[in-house]
């Protein structure tokens, strides 16, 4: 799994102005994690509904133009109704299906024009669901994601935390280029901080070896006696 490049330039950018910002790194990685997951969420539902739509909008356009398999008129037009029926229409109240009040040129105006009608809704269906979306995406980006800095940091505030060496701040991992921010710095496998060599990123912990002795760390936990 690669990791996002909008959240590895994040990173950098994060901690070259956390003096200035205030914020934690970790805090800083939650929220642009979180921003990127909202944006992805609703353009995969956007795309859902656009693949619906049109796959609807295609099965109603078969029964609009004549085809060579249909030798009579009312073939095509048991044909069209058989779309809209398909289609979601059979409950509707369309005047279809009554073959011994109508005859088949009746019965066919009626099903293309009810395929046309049923065309229109659904396009503008399409439209108000992503003015919709839209909307429910720009508020999860603007007063969703504020609410959920400002709890973030609300609680980071009220931590106390033993100011110490080789405090882990937060993890980044993925299979082949796992990050840890340890001391508000960036480091990868192999690297060395503060003495210690950084063996081994996990998802909820690190590896680390000084001095010829090996320990696993959690994310804000406190070891200071390795560390020295």
């Amino acid at each position: 799994m690669k990791i996002p490049i909008l959240i590895l330039i994040f990173i950098s950018i994060t901690v070259s102005v956390q003096a200035a910002s205030g914020q934690s790194p970790e805090t800083e990685i939650y929220i642009s994690a979180r921003r990127q997951a909202i944006e992805n969420y609703y353009i995969g539902r956007l795309a859902e509904l656009q693949l619906c739509a049109q796959a609807s909008i295609r099965m109603l356009e078969i029964a609009e133009k004549p085809k060579p398999i249909y030798v009579r008129l009312d073939e095509w037009a048991e044909f069209a109704e058989t779309i809209l029926q398909i289609n979601g229409c059979e409950n509707q109240p369309y005047g279809l299906f009554e073959p011994a009040n109508k005859t088949s040129a009746e019965r066919l105006a009626i099903a293309l024009s009810r395929i046309a009608e049923r065309k229109n809704n659904i396009l503008a269906d399409l439209k108000w669901q992503t003015i919709k979306m839209e909307r429910q995406k720009n508020y999860a980006l603007t007063a969703g994601l504020t609410k959920i800095e400002k709890r973030l940091q609300a609680n980071l505030q009220t931590t106390n935390i033993p100011k110490t060496t080789g405090i882990i701040d937060g993890i980044i991992y993925s299979t082949d280029n796992p990050i840890a921010i340890i001391d508000n710095t960036v480091v990868h496998q192999n690297e060395t901080i503060n003495g210690a060599k950084v063996i081994k990123i996990y998802t909820d912990r690190v590896e680390f070896e000084k001095n010829g002795r090996t320990w696993t760390q959690k994310i804000r936990e406190v070891q200071e006696h390795n560390w020295k």
